[in-house]
C-alpha cells in the first residue's frame, strides 16, 4: 500500500506541477522575486555573456523545481500526518 500511494502521490506531483507554478505566481513573495530574476535575466540577454544568461535562466528554473519538490513534499508529510478528520 505504501509504495501504491508514493506513485500516486508521484503522478499527481507530475500533473499537477503547473498548477503550483500557477499558485506561486499568484504569491506576491514569489512573483517579485521571480519579476527581478526575469529582469536580469532580460538585462543579461541584451549584450551580457552568454553564458551568465544561460546560468541565470538555470537559476530560475532551479528555484521552481525546488519550490515544486517542497510543495510536493509537504503535501505527502501532511498526508501522513494531519488528521483528516474535520474539527469542530
Amino acid at each position: 500500500m505504501e509504495r501504491e500511494l508514493l506513485k500516486r502521490a508521484h503522478r499527481l506531483y507530475d500533473l499537477q506541477g503547473e498548477s503550483v507554478e500557477r499558485f506561486l505566481a499568484a504569491d506576491p513573495t514569489f512573483a517579485a522575486l521571480a519579476h527581478r530574476l526575469a529582469r536580469a535575466e532580460a538585462r543579461l540577454a541584451q549584450g551580457g555573456d552568454p553564458e551568465q544568461v544561460r546560468a541565470l535562466a538555470e537559476a530560475r528554473r532551479l528555484m521552481m523545481a525546488m519550490l515544486r519538490e517542497t510543495a510536493f513534499k509537504l503535501g505527502y508529510v501532511l498526508a501522513h500526518t494531519y488528521p483528516l478528520e474535520e474539527k469542530t
